[in-house]
């Protein structure tokens, strides 16, 4: 059995930014209209009145106070809601992958590799552009690269279901060196309409290498991987390609992308460290031993409590950074970027926890320590 390492990550975000105030103006100008139009069918409880949002109440329920997103005009556009991304003929590169491969190539560019030194390529994300063929498979055309390519989901933890994969795989000796890329263009299946997620998501690229430890020096052990799920539909999208069948049949019907913030709260608090933990026992490394853990960024308190299930200590943005304010949920994305910003001060042999979790519920685990 061939140890694995990471030998590098990139990450890569839009320069474009919506802060909360930005947001929240757009959105209260939706919420007045529609409760303007609809007044009479409010009055008689026909209808429900779109309540109002504000900066306070993003930042109290989630710590984010803006967001790095694709395209903004969009977005705030309250005829629209969505960002404006043309379509491109199909000789062009997709636009996912073009986003793919802003971090890509900084991951390959750290390594000192090219695309060539790759033999499998893998899109963990929340979604893909297309059904076929793969988003991978184009990227792993546009680098180079040999060997297999294939796309999954996993929402919030795809990353580190593809980290799992890829530990597996190169361990089993069936590859040497993959890529594990997390394209999330989060702003184009969020609802900007509803007052409960509008502000949630940001839209980030993030990339692994993961390869068999061949004695050189650098990057970090992978001392062990875990996922387990336990079904749920607290947190739910429906976009996909039935939708078109659907609304031939209900004109009227439009694809579900909701959570119940609360339940989803209550169970991933309780479910993501023990999930962790188990892995962390099958490695015999003990919480004291953990210098840092990296989260999901989902929201401040659930970083806040599932960090102190982890490590039995309070969090700090020491033991468990924060992103949050800076680039809201940026879905699987967001755990290789925090590890990539805040990695690089630890020493030689010390040892940290990656812990992702999602819709599904999915969440993923993964123990690496820092190599000389």
């Amino acid at each position: 059995m061939q140890n694995s390492l990471i030998r590098s990550t990139g990450y890569w975000v839009p320069s474009n930014v919506i802060t909360n105030d930005e947001l929240v103006a757009s959105y209260n100008a939706y919420a007045a209209r529609f409760n303007s139009e609809h007044a009479d069918a409010i009055a008689a409880g026909a209808t429900e009145a779109v309540p109002l949002s504000s900066s306070e109440f993003i930042v109290n329920a989630s710590g984010i106070e803006r967001r790095h997103v694709y395209e903004k005009s969009g977005i705030l556009d309250i005829d629209s809601m969505v960002p404006r991304i043309p379509p491109r003929p199909i000789e062009d590169i997709s636009v996912q992958a073009e986003f793919a491969l802003k971090s890509v190539q900084v991951a390959l560019d750290r390594a000192g590799y090219d695309g060539s030194d790759i033999d499998g390529v893998i899109v963990a994300s929340s979604a893909q552009q297309r059904n076929f063929p793969g988003v991978s498979c184009e990227i792993q055309e546009a680098i180079g690269a040999s060997g297999f390519a294939f796309d999954m989901t996993m929402a919030c933890a795809a990353a580190l279901y593809g980290l799992n994969l890829a530990n597996g795989l190169i361990r089993s000796g069936q590859a040497k060196r993959i890529l594990i890329c997390s394209p999330e263009l989060m702003t184009c299946i969020n609802v900007h309409s509803r007052r409960e997620v509008h502000f949630i998501f940001g839209d980030a690229s993030a990339a692994m290498i993961v390869e068999a430890d061949d004695g050189r020096p650098g990057g970090w052990d992978v001392l062990g991987t875990h996922t387990e799920n336990k079904w749920s539909s607290a947190l739910r999208s429906d976009y996909g390609f039935i939708n078109i069948a659907e609304q031939s049949v209900d004109p009227d019907f439009a694809p579900h992308l909701d959570q119940d913030g609360h339940k989803v709260f209550k169970d991933v608090v309780g479910f993501a460290p023990r999930v962790a933990r188990r892995m962390m026992e099958r490695i015999d490394l003990a919480p004291e031993d953990v210098r840092r853990t990296w989260l999901h960024q989902a929201n401040i308190r659930m970083v806040d409590m599932i960090a102190k299930r982890i490590l039995e200590r309070d969090r700090t943005d020491e033991n468990a950074p924060s992103i949050l304010h800076e680039y809201g949920n940026t879905s699987s994305s967001s755990v290789v970027m925090n590890f990539d910003m805040h990695s690089d001060d630890m020493a030689v042999g010390e040892t940290g926890v990656m812990c992702a979790f999602g819709a599904g519920y999915g969440v993923g685990a993964a123990a690496v320590r820092k190599r000389a």
